[in-house]
């Protein structure tokens, strides 16, 4: 059975709505929140699902999210629920694409977030794909992920591991090449998060292994391309507060890290090499840029 679809057009509208309801309650009084805004600049745009979207010129990759605090109760079980909603875009100054533009992709992003005993976390939270390139449908998707915070026990050590379930509702995020076999499918994402601080400098080492069902990724023949395991990844990022910014202007950070990816699936290796023009098993990918929370 396939699970109902919402279109683009349609979440797009949802997400201003629910938006602007919480911003009338925000200037009531009634519900707390938060803004995070991030400038990310990169010499590839790889997803974390190993497609080699773009590895020429410079990628800008705009990030706006708000937070909103739905309910708190330190001493509960239930400790907190929270609304993420923003967008996500990706410019780029080598233009690409089926109608070719700076512009390449713009990602509405929408989710709730459950915190339980302050350690552990339910994230629920529904993306789409939206080409401004006409390179492909608008692809939908939604992602479960449990989060747990080991510091208490780990302190300096803790690894922060986490499991995620990413489906696809509608459309493909991966190359198609025979839609007539193409369908729907499902990864499962198993990583962790640790992270030391060298003085003002915060040392993180993000690292993950995706786990595709048969049909997530397509071969050339139209065939899947195959089950288990699709991408590892692991990054070393360097981040640092930048204290000289007035504090009502917000919390900035700069930062800096190299990405690395190895490719296992052979779908994932066929669409890289229409996307790059070529394909390789092992990917980096540098990037650099500023973050503003308030």
């Amino acid at each position: 059975m396939k699970l109902p679809v919402i279109t683009s057009s349609r979440c797009i509208g949802s997400l201003l709505a629910a938006t602007a309801l919480l911003s009338s309650h925000v200037k009531a009084g009634e519900i707390p929140f938060n803004v995070l805004f991030q400038s990310d600049f990169s010499d590839h745009y790889i997803t974390p699902r190993g497609l080699n979207v773009e590895n020429a010129g410079l990628v800008y990759q705009p990030l706006l999210l708000t937070f909103w605090d739905l309910y708190s109760d330190k001493g509960g079980v239930l400790t907190n629920v929270s609304l993420t909603a923003g967008f996500w875009n990706s410019f780029h100054t080598e233009e690409s694409g089926a109608e070719p533009s700076h512009w390449n992709e713009f990602d509405p992003i929408l989710g709730l977030t459950f915190s339980f005993c302050n350690d552990l976390k339910f994230e629920t939270n529904y993306t789409a794909f939206d080409s401004m390139t006409d390179s492909y449908p608008t692809s939908q998707h939604l992602e479960l992920k449990l989060k747990f915070d080991d510091s208490k026990w780990l302190g300096d050590f803790s690894l922060n591991p986490y499991v995620a379930y990413w489906l696809e509702l509608d459309n493909k995020a991966t190359v198609v090449f025979n839609e007539a076999s193409s369908d729907e499918s499902y990864y499962f994402t198993l990583g962790i998060n640790p992270s030391v601080m060298a003085g003002p400098v915060k040392i993180e080492l993000p690292t993950y292994v995706n786990l595709c069902g048969d049909n997530f990724y397509q071969q050339f023949d139209g065939s899947g391309g195959g089950s288990g395991l699709a991408v590892f990844g692991t990054e070393i990022k360097a981040s640092m507060p930048i204290t000289s910014i007035p504090k009502e202007w917000g919390s900035w950070t700069g930062y800096v890290g190299v990405k690395y990816y190895h490719l296992y699936n052979d779908g994932v290796l066929d669409g890289n090499t229409v996307l790059a023009g070529g394909t390789s098993n092992d990917l980096f990918q540098f990037h650099t840029g500023i973050s503003i929370f308030f």
